[in-house]
């Protein structure tokens, strides 16, 4: 009895480092994936002004083939960013799944419903983008308005929205328990909690990837500075205090933009 006990754990903890190297593995891969697709002519930052999306082929319409390009682009840097901070619930949810004896399967379509929150809020994303971009003044107007939005982002970071959406990210026992009763329907239930789990990540992050849109959308420097931020907040003992952090260097950021916009370039 004990050596079945033992050979379980041994095989559940087999499974678990499976799992888990193959979304950090995704995640690796998604980096690479942006490292060569990060070209000059590919990076798009509205506060930076780099590659205006209007300069790119298709770019300032609603075109299939830029938008075709502009996902692709999103989904690989979704994962490249979000996976590693995802483990955790994965990780959580797999167990439930195991436990009550159900299909692997399970765990990809929760994944997946998490994954296509992330796709789809790309679409919102490129289309405010092409319609705003021609809107913003050109010079130091465009950077005040990027300014403007680094302080909306800050404020964001001490709203109890932002909080109560970082506090179900960082508790994936609680968010899988209190979602058991929809799990157990079977059927897509995995992947409308997977959704579910996605929306509070993304009430958690939207401001830090509109940080990432106006510096350098496609930018490794930039990417990683707001992957980590994610991370930090998420994984990491203490990680509830990051957005206070986050809020005040925004703000401040902001805030000396919208009264010095000429500084930019020696923060850019």
């Amino acid at each position: 009895m004990k050596e079945d006990l033992g050979a379980g754990y041994t095989t559940a903890r087999r499974w678990e480092a499976a799992l888990v190297g193959s979304l950090l593995g995704l995640a690796a891969l998604a980096w690479f994936a942006t490292a060569q697709l990060s070209s000059p002519g590919m990076r798009f930052g509205l506060l930076t002004r780099e590659a205006p999306m209007s300069s790119m082929p298709g770019g300032g319409s609603l075109s299939m083939p830029m938008l075709a390009l502009f996902l692709l682009t999103w989904i690989v840097m979704m994962v490249a960013m979000m996976f590693p901070a995802v483990v955790p619930v994965v990780v959580t949810f797999d167990r439930w799944v195991r436990r009550t004896d159900r299909s692997r399967l399970a765990t990809a379509l929760f994944s997946g419903g998490y994954l296509f929150v992330w796709s789809s809020i790309g679409l919102v994303f490129y289309a405010a983008t092409v319609y705003l971009e021609p809107l913003i003044p050109p010079g130091m107007a465009s950077v005040r308005w990027g300014a403007a939005l680094l302080v909306l982002a800050g404020v964001y970071q001490l709203t109890p929205l932002k909080t109560r959406c970082l506090k179900k990210c960082r508790s994936p026992l609680a968010f899988v328990a209190e979602h058991a009763t929809l799990l157990r329907r079977g059927g897509l239930g995995p992947a409308k909690v997977g959704a579910v789990h996605g929306l509070y990540c993304l009430g958690c992050c939207w401001a830090l990837t509109v940080v990432l849109v106006l510096l350098g959308m496609m930018s490794l420097a930039w990417m990683a500075a707001v992957a980590g931020l994610i991370f930090l907040e998420k994984v990491l003992p203490g990680g509830s205090r990051v957005p206070v952090v986050v809020a005040a260097l925004l703000i401040g950021t902001g805030g000396v933009l919208l009264v010095l916009p000429q500084t930019l370039p020696a923060v850019s």
